[in-house]
């Protein structure tokens, strides 16, 4: 708690130091990437990437000009991500498949240090899954199973426990004539645990949690509104 004190107080000083360089900073950004998911396993990595994900966002927040050729934003990140969870078993030796989709509203903030025509950005926030839906392929069983489920906000809060993605996110960024943004990604989605309530039991493989990695590109446009100094 310490440390974290420490840092904001660092951030809050540079801001403070010149109040005439800080101005609003107005951003949105498209992203695409390649997405890996772990079920029920103590390993947060996956072994391979099976599905793809995306979203876009809307940046807002404050942009401090330190020198002429670094600066700090301090962003909120609202907008929509289509996440993936596609997940592959070996059950008596027949292959089995899962498949999750969410559509979420998202909500964050992040932290970007400039510098020249690059960034560095950090940051995080909460995803709300509004709607999605569950395939499932299953040849293990004597018949085989083959269905797909659409779901609802009242299905996704039957299945799991908060039905809420808490997600980290990190990024290497081009800025290009100072407008355009061209970069590269890593968003990791903490697990989403099952509940009890026995919804969709008799067909789920993954009866713990579910979480994944994504690995992907980025583009957007910034721009900035000083004030005269």
């Amino acid at each position: 708690m310490k440390k974290v004190f420490l840092f904001v107080l660092l951030i809050s000083s540079i801001f403070c130091y010149n109040l005439s360089a800080v101005g609003v900073s107005l951003g949105f950004v498209g992203q695409f990437g390649m997405s890996g998911a772990v079920a029920d396993s103590s390993s947060m990595l996956p072994s391979s990437f099976r599905d793809f994900d995306m979203g876009y966002s809307f940046l807002v927040g404050i942009r401090n000009n330190i020198t002429d050729n670094t600066a700090i934003s301090i962003l909120a990140d609202i907008g929509y991500y289509h996440d993936a969870y596609a997940l592959k078993y070996d059950i008596n030796g027949k292959r089995a498949t899962e498949n999750y989709q969410f559509d979420s509203f998202m909500i964050g903030g992040v932290l970007k240090f400039h510098f020249f025509f690059m960034s560095l950005s950090g940051g995080g926030g909460v995803k709300i899954p509004i709607s999605g839906s569950y395939r499932v392929e299953n040849s293990s069983l004597e018949y085989g199973y083959n269905r797909k489920y659409y779901l609802d906000r009242g299905d996704i809060t039957d299945i799991f426990e908060n039905a809420l993605i808490p997600y980290v996110k990190f990024s290497l960024d081009f800025h290009i004539l100072n407008y355009l943004l061209i970069g590269i990604y890593v968003n990791y989605d903490f697990a989403l645990n099952f509940n009890s309530s026995g919804y969709l039991s008799d067909v789920r493989i993954a009866n713990k949690s579910i979480n994944s990695l994504d690995l992907g590109l980025q583009l957007g446009y910034f721009f900035n509104v000083f004030g005269n100094k």
